[in-house]
């Protein structure tokens, strides 16, 4: 199945010493950059994801936290910061931007991916039919237990509820105010999404 997306991470050949997952989700990303990166931190607020993640997505180099994004205060700061699809569902997103911002080491990279659209929230059936899609897949690499475990977290009401809730920026929103902390950022459109990227200069 084409994934511009993660084609698009790919493609960047992202290593390093330290590196953040900023809403880890199930792990996709942070056990992808365990492959560059000696130490990666994982962080999600949500207790259930992040159950996921260690489940489906071990890695002695990934440790998975429960955490929101701006509970992250490390003195020893990151080489890279990436967030993919996570900061619509923030508050506050000035102050998101502004913390994860502080976490990035000089000469460090920050790469921030969110979903940007001009258009309503999908309906609600859209995220039955891709949990239905995941769970063909969960079931040829998982046990038969777990792959139903994750698809009735997928189809339950209270992640049906929050998807539901998403808000996204248009593309002209996502520039204007994550160009206004990260002046000079290169931006690229990516299918559904908008991806940001800034290197802070080194002292």
């Amino acid at each position: 199945m084409c994934d511009p997306l993660g084609e698009w991470l790919a493609g960047l050949e992202l290593s390093g010493g330290r590196a953040l997952d900023a809403g880890c989700g199930s792990g996709r990303h942070a056990f992808a950059l365990a492959a560059g990166y000696d130490e990666v931190v994982a962080v999600d607020l949500s207790a259930p994801l992040i159950e996921v993640a260690r489940m489906r997505r071990p890695h002695e180099r990934v440790r998975y936290d429960i955490a929101s994004l701006t509970d992250v205060h490390d003195a020893a700061g990151f080489d890279l910061v990436l967030s993919m699809t996570t900061l619509h569902h923030v508050d506050d997103l000035p102050a998101a931007l502004v913390h994860l911002k502080s976490q990035v080491r000089p000469g460090g990279r920050i790469i921030l991916v969110d979903n940007t659209a001009d258009r309503p929230t999908p309906a609600r059936r859209a995220y039955v039919i891709g949990a239905v899609r995941e769970l063909r897949e969960d079931l040829r690499r998982l046990s038969a237990r777990d792959a139903w475990w994750l698809y009735r977290f997928r189809t339950g009401s209270a992640w049906l509820d929050h998807l539901m809730s998403d808000r996204y920026l248009s593309r002209s929103q996502y520039r204007r105010r994550y160009g206004r902390v990260f002046p000079g950022a290169e931006f690229t459109d990516l299918d559904f999404a908008t991806a940001m990227r800034w290197t802070r200069p080194k002292d």
